[in-house]
């Protein structure tokens, strides 16, 4: 598998051509080094290409374009079941988490890939572009969308960052005009929607989910709307943080991601554990369909896809900063 490395005063990442995925992230801190992504355990020993590239290699960053994959229900939330008529849209996160992509240029601060998409895309081309940020322990990305004709499409970024062992030691802090639980995962009696992450309904209460892991371990799914600042996050047994940002203009969802060894078969086998923290312009993981349609997100003013355009790409931005505390 090809891939890139940089190295540069506050860190080194690695970066393969598999979905474009930031597989290692080191960053150099006043107190130590700190790893902020996870990495599953299985990474670098599967080549099989059947299994779905990002899950080949899933770790720290990818992206998803068109986001999600359709396939879902909602049982208990009839403004949600009434949209998911579409099967599965192929490949879940499209072809930008599947395909390897090709290196076009790199050095020890910078390096950009690219991925053409198939003729019958709306999506012409795509091309990400990491950079070490001079003098600091950070990483900037900017993905640029080309089209081939005007079109509204699902597109979501993908970091993942590792759990602690211990419950309720990483702190998260977010500012959000709603959040909603996943549709698939809501649970009569409970609520669908919240104000806090530290009261997010769950099993005929609330669950935390500003202090994770949560526990009992749990695999759970929350989107928050209308995302107003980065999102800080603290690891409050090591002295070490992340800032997430994004452009949120474009992005104005944040989707959590919380799995902690819940899924099973291969290559999974109960062995992963993660805080996938999704900036999106999509409704949850739903088929690109429901996401640029109407639905009970865009309806309240919140925007579920980006528009593209061939005159000029779109130009999507975020960040990934680490810090002691």
């Amino acid at each position: 598998m090809k891939s890139h490395q940089l190295r540069w005063s506050h860190g080194e990442a690695t970066i393969v051509a598999t979905a474009c995925t930031v597989t290692d992230l080191t960053f150099n801190l006043p107190n130590g080094p700190f790893k902020p992504f996870a990495r599953a355990p299985w990474v670098g020993t599967i080549d099989d290409p059947a299994v779905t590239g990002h899950l080949r290699v899933l770790s720290g960053d990818f992206v998803g374009l068109p986001f999600g994959t359709g396939g879902r229900t909602a049982p208990n939330l009839p403004e949600w079941s009434s949209l998911m008529t579409q099967p599965a849209n192929g490949t879940i996160h499209g072809p930008s988490a599947h395909e390897d992509w090709t290196l076009v240029s790199g050095d020890d601060n910078s390096v950009t890939w690219a991925l053409d998409y198939e003729a019958h895309s709306v999506v012409r081309r795509l091309e990400r572009t990491i950079t070490a940020r001079d003098g600091a322990p950070a990483l900037d990305f900017t993905l640029k969308v080309f089209a081939r004709h005007e079109a509204p499409i699902s597109c979501g970024l993908h970091p993942n960052f590792r759990l602690p062992e211990t419950p309720g030691r990483l702190e998260l802090d977010v500012g959000f005009a709603f959040g909603l639980t996943h549709p698939g995962r809501t649970a009569s009696p409970d609520t669908h929607e919240f104000a806090s992450l530290a009261a997010v309904p769950k099993d005929g209460g609330h669950v935390d989910f500003s202090h994770l892991p949560l526990a009992p371990r749990t695999d759970y799914n929350v989107q928050l709307c209308g995302v107003t600042t980065p999102l800080t996050g603290k690891y409050l047994d090591e002295g070490v943080g992340f800032e997430l940002d994004w452009d949120r203009t474009l992005l104005p969802t944040l989707m959590f991601w919380h799995t902690d060894g819940g899924i099973g078969g291969e290559p999974w086998n109960g062995s992963f554990r993660a805080l996938g923290c999704e900036p999106l312009a999509a409704a949850f993981d739903f088929h690109t369909d429901v996401s640029t349609g109407p639905n009970p997100i865009n309806r309240r003013g919140v925007q579920t896809w980006i528009d593209i355009d061939p005159a000029q790409p779109v130009e999507i931005r975020h960040s990934v900063r680490g810090f002691n505390t």
